[in-house]
Parts: C-alpha cells; sequence; structure tokens
C-alpha cells in the first residue's frame, strides 16, 4: 500500500515538479501516495509545516533556513532541504505609470539592460523627494524570500536604499497583480504567472526578470521536518527520487504544453494556459501590447536544478545579514548551511537513478556569463548554468571570506 505524503503548496509555476509526480505517476511508482494541498501564503506552509499539519513543502529556499535557526520571531524548527525545487522565475514588475516615469525620467537606460533598469527609478525616487511626495512601495513575497534579496540588490545596484528610500512590504503571490491595479503598490518581486498576469491585464511591466540579477539563483526546495526526514529515510529518499524524476519529465521542451494545461487547473496554479504557457515555453511578453520576448525562464532539471548547495544557502544567509534579518559567523553560516541543504541525502536518493552530482558543495559563485563543466563525484562532470550577478558581483562562501566582493 502507498505511503502517504502531505505536501503544500503555493500557486506558482515552480510548485510543476510536486505537482507532475503527482500526476504523472511517479510518486507512485516509488510507493508514495502525494496529498497535495494548495496554500494561499507562505506563512501557512511555514506554519502548517513546523505543526505537522504538512510532512513536505514547496518551500522558500531562505525561509527552511531561517525556520531551522528561529529567525523573524518564530520558535527554531529544525528543517531540512534533501533538493531544490528548480531554478528560475521570478521578476520585478512595476506599475504602467511608473514604467512610464521610469522611461520619461531615463530613457537611455529603460532601453539598456534590463537588470539596470532600477537606475531610472533613482531618477524618478530623487524627483518625488524633491517634491515631497511619499516613497514609492514595493512589495515581496516574504521577508525570508529570494524575493526580497532580489529586489534589494535590484535597488541597491542603482543607489537606492531598500531601507529609506522606498516602502518595502509583503504581499501573497496571487494577490500582487490586484494590489498592483488598485494603486496599493507601485511595484513587487514575484514568481510566475503573477508577473505575467499583471502584463495580461494591461496594469504592469516587468522590468528585470531573476536571470537579469543572478541566473539561476536559488529559489524553491523540498522543505521537511528535520525529525520526520530521520524518522522516515526511506520515504525521504522515495520522495526525491519521484521529484527528480517529475523535474526530468518537466524540463523537457515537448513537455511545456502539457505541463500548462496540468497547472492551470484550479486546484493547482488556477491560470489560463495562455498565460502559462508563454513562460514555461521561453516566449513571454514583458510589456502590455509588445512582441515576446526569447527568454528561459524556467530551469527545473538542466544545470544541477535540483541539487541542494550548501554554498548557495551561505549566500542566502549572506543576503539575510545584509538585510539585518541575521548575523551569524562565516563558520556557523556554513554549519547551518550543510545542516539545512542536506546534498548528502540528495546523492545518496538519486544514486540508483544515475543521476551525477557535483564533486564540491561549496563553490564561488558569480564568476562565468556561460555554462561551465565542474568535477562530480566518481568522475566525469557536471554542467552549470551561467551565474554573473548584477554588479558582476563574485560571492566565496569559504571561511572568513564569505562576503560579497566586486570583481
Amino acid at each position: 500500500m502507498a505511503e502517504t505524503v502531505k505536501l503544500g503548496f503555493v500557486p506558482l509555476i515552480d510548485c510543476a515538479i510536486p505537482v507532475v509526480a503527482h500526476e504523472m505517476g511517479f510518486a507512485a511508482e516509488e510507493g508514495l501516495a502525494l496529498d497535495l494541498e494548495r496554500e494561499a501564503s507562505w506563512a501557512a506552509v511555514r506554519d502548517k509545516l513546523a505543526y505537522g499539519l504538512l510532512d513536505a513543502a514547496h518551500l522558500l529556499a531562505p525561509l527552511s533556513l531561517a525556520m531551522s535557526a528561529g529567525l523573524g520571531g518564530s520558535p527554531a524548527v529544525p528543517v531540512v532541504a534533501p533538493m531544490a525545487l528548480g531554478l528560475g522565475g521570478n521578476g520585478i514588475t512595476v506599475s504602467k505609470a511608473l514604467y512610464e516615469r521610469m522611461t520619461e525620467a531615463a530613457p537611455e537606460v529603460m532601453a539598456g539592460p534590463r537588470g539596470r533598469s532600477a537606475r531610472a527609478l533613482k531618477k524618478v525616487i530623487e524627483a518625488d523627494h524633491a517634491a515631497g511626495r511619499p516613497p514609492l512601495s514595493f512589495a515581496s513575497v516574504f521577508p525570508f524570500s529570494s524575493h526580497t534579496y532580489e529586489l534589494r540588490l535590484w535597488l541597491a545596484d542603482a543607489g537606492i536604499d531598500p531601507d529609506r528610500d522606498v516602502n518595502l512590504g509583503i504581499v501573497a503571490p496571487a494577490r500582487m497583480a490586484e494590489s498592483l491595479h488598485m494603486g496599493w503598490i507601485d511595484g513587487y518581486c514575484v514568481g510566475e504567472p503573477w508577473n505575467l498576469r499583471a502584463v495580461q491585464r494591461g496594469v504592469g511591466v516587468v522590468v528585470a526578470t531573476k536571470a537579469d540579477i543572478w541566473p539561476n539563483a536559488p529559489e524553491k526546495v523540498l522543505g521537511l521536518r528535520e525529525d520526520w526526514a530521520a524518522e522516515r529515510p526511506e520515504t525521504t529518499a522515495a520522495l526525491v527520487r519521484a521529484l527528480v524524476r517529475a523535474a526530468q519529465w518537466a524540463d523537457a521542451p515537448e513537455n511545456r504544453p502539457a505541463l500548462a494545461a496540468m497547472l492551470a487547473d484550479m486546484r493547482y496554479v488556477g491560470v489560463s494556459p495562455e498565460i502559462l504557457e508563454p513562460a514555461l515555453s521561453g516566449r513571454p511578453v514583458l510589456r502590455p501590447d509588445a512582441p515576446a520576448e526569447a527568454l528561459d525562464r524556467h530551469v527545473f532539471y538542466r544545470w544541477q536544478a535540483t541539487y541542494p548547495w550548501p554554498s548557495r544557502a551561505v549566500w542566502l544567509l549572506d543576503r539575510m545579514a545584509e538585510a539585518g534579518q541575521a548575523s551569524l559567523s562565516p563558520a556557523a553560516a556554513a554549519a547551518l548551511a550543510r545542516r539545512v541543504f542536506r546534498d548528502d541525502l540528495y546523492a545518496g536518493a538519486v544514486q540508483s537513478l544515475g543521476v551525477a552530482v557535483p564533486e564540491a558543495d561549496l563553490t564561488a559563485i558569480g564568476s562565468h556569463d556561460a555554462p561551465h563543466d565542474v568535477p562530480a563525484r566518481g568522475g566525469g562532470t557536471v554542467t552549470l548554468g551561467p551565474d554573473r550577478q548584477l554588479g558582476r558581483r563574485t560571492f566565496y562562501p569559504f571561511g572568513h571570506d564569505a562576503a560579497s566582493r566586486e570583481t
């Protein structure tokens, strides 16, 4: 008889891996029955996982670290992440009115690289300050999220102080486009399809994507309570295998139309395939009435997208420190990263699938503009994607070098 695993998720395109594992039978083939539970917010996922109402979760990568460390005023609940749930997918969207102001203030900036668009925003902010207008308001999905740190990096690259020059708040992903339309916020950072929903409704413009800020940055993970995983090692390994097989299926271009139709179901994302398919096929429209652009925005398996890199966990902890959310020594950050991002559990689970894993779990981040190979355990190589960060910063997660540096 199949063992039931209750897995919570938030309606986003990157919930695809658990959805595919259930719908395509990969979980059943591993002896599991996935009970997928749609949640309205990341706070709900956090609380239900912490109190045992969920066995597993599609979880914000930084939130797994914050829960384990007891950050944000919540009691510490040790969580492990035995795999990542893909790369990419986020975007920064502003209202049409703000986009027009940015374009008028700095047309040469808005015509240039998308990642530098905040430099036009800075001119708008300076004009507002001179005129005595209130600060603009931006939102991310949760304090401990890649979205928060990507939004802060985008602002800071232009010399905008995220804590003084704008108001930063939290809005649930599915409420972003509505909040923009109602004028409650001027912009936001969220995963798809909630950027493209604002474009489709004619109320927003995507001015930067995750790839413009840090290609292949960490995003979501499979989150399990540490005690649950320790008590059920075979179940944990079976769940990882099912999800890795689902990621392989979801990453195949020929499966993207079927994936869009699957996610459109109201049990999952509940958005029209006409919005989902362009994002999944790499042909999204980022501005109302503009042509589609060629952007590979969702990576589910390629480039070690399911491997839980401890070095990326260290990077996230460094961003938490930068945002005033945490203060850990380099040694403590490395220890927490390895306790939560359990690449050993991943490697053990996928060995029977013949999946190669990197030899080193702590590597420098931000020094490659193109795909590149690194040594694999047991010989051979694995290919990683480009990882050059906005501002061309390189991050060194090694002891006292655990800080971002200019290259």
